[in-house]
């Protein structure tokens, strides 16, 4: 006799619902085996991958792209992108290798490069492209998306992306940087209320940070314009 299981308004029939699995997996049975199996080769193509395709990969890039490191270091900004006649550049580093902590990282100084050369459109592009594990620098290719897009008069998108960074990693050096940003950009447009609330921010969450004396300044002043 099968066994019936009360539920509220219903009875459910465990043996007929157990009879219709057994059913499923019979008729099912072939299916079942071959994707059980596919599944098992595309775990191991994708183990296989990564140790002897990205792990290698990973670890040239780390290996070639010191020198262009070097070349930005001392403001040799030209050869930071091209590399030399024998090394790579960012430029030649981000696009071989990339998905690689290296590769990620030469989006990144490539970024930089491009702010420092006044192309935002660029360093905006390049920062986009940054995916980077580090927390503090992940949070300021964020930031500085902001900061090319301040550049390019697109202050209601830059703001949005300093209260990103802000957001994204409590410390005590990111963190009221883009605080600070986003209230100075509220101030600019009016906006007293955000500007005072971010600005308060810094001043009562990192009072030790060094931007928090001007922080208090101008909370009071965006607090008595109506914030």
């Amino acid at each position: 006799m099968s066994k019936k299981k009360e539920t509220g308004s219903e009875d459910v029939d465990l043996g007929a619902v157990y009879t219709r699995t057994e059913m499923f997996l019979d008729k099912n049975k072939k299916a079942i085996t071959i994707g059980a199996i596919g599944l098992v080769v595309v775990v191991g193509a994708i183990l296989g991958y990564r140790k002897f395709v990205q792990e290698p990969k990973a670890n040239e890039a780390a290996e070639v792209i010191w020198k262009a490191q070097y070349y930005f270091e001392i403001d040799s900004l030209d050869k930071a992108l091209n590399g030399d006649d024998q090394w790579p550049g960012f430029l030649s580093i981000a696009s071989d290798f990339g998905g690689t902590p290296s590769g990620e990282l030469a989006n990144y100084y490539l970024g930089a490069i491009y702010m420092q050369k006044g192309d935002y459109e660029a360093a905006l592009s390049y920062y986009k492209e940054a995916d980077l594990e580090d927390d503090v620098l992940g949070t300021m290719a964020v930031g500085n998306q902001g900061d090319a897009l301040v550049e390019l008069g697109r202050t209601d998108e830059a703001v949005k992306l300093f209260e990103k960074a802000a957001a994204m990693t409590k410390n005590d050096m990111t963190t009221p940087m883009y605080l600070m940003k986003a209230g100075i950009l509220h101030q600019q447009a009016g906006n007293w209320s955000n500007a005072a609330k971010a600005f308060r921010r810094v001043a009562d969450e990192f009072p030790l940070s060094t931007e928090a004396s001007q922080a208090r300044k101008y909370a009071g002043h965006a607090t008595a314009m109506g914030g």
